[in-house]
């Protein structure tokens, strides 16, 4: 009886694992391209998260 009751435990950890998972690695960012800006010496991109609000910048410099 107690070793039935430890195996059903133990097959909903293990399904409540498999879907947390599955769910985190679908997640998808929503960004949208501020600014992108690109010369002869590099490139310039910024975009910000639609869910927070936050900015980020990359800088590739060509060498």
């Amino acid at each position: 009886m107690k070793r039935s009751i430890f195996k059903f435990g133990l097959s909903i950890l293990a399904l409540m694992l498999m879907s947390f998972s599955t769910f985190t690695l679908t997640g998808c960012e929503q960004k949208e391209k501020v600014l992108d800006v690109e010369t002869p010496s590099g490139e310039l991109e910024i975009e910000r998260d639609k869910s927070d609000g936050s900015v980020g910048v990359e800088l590739n410099k060509k060498e």
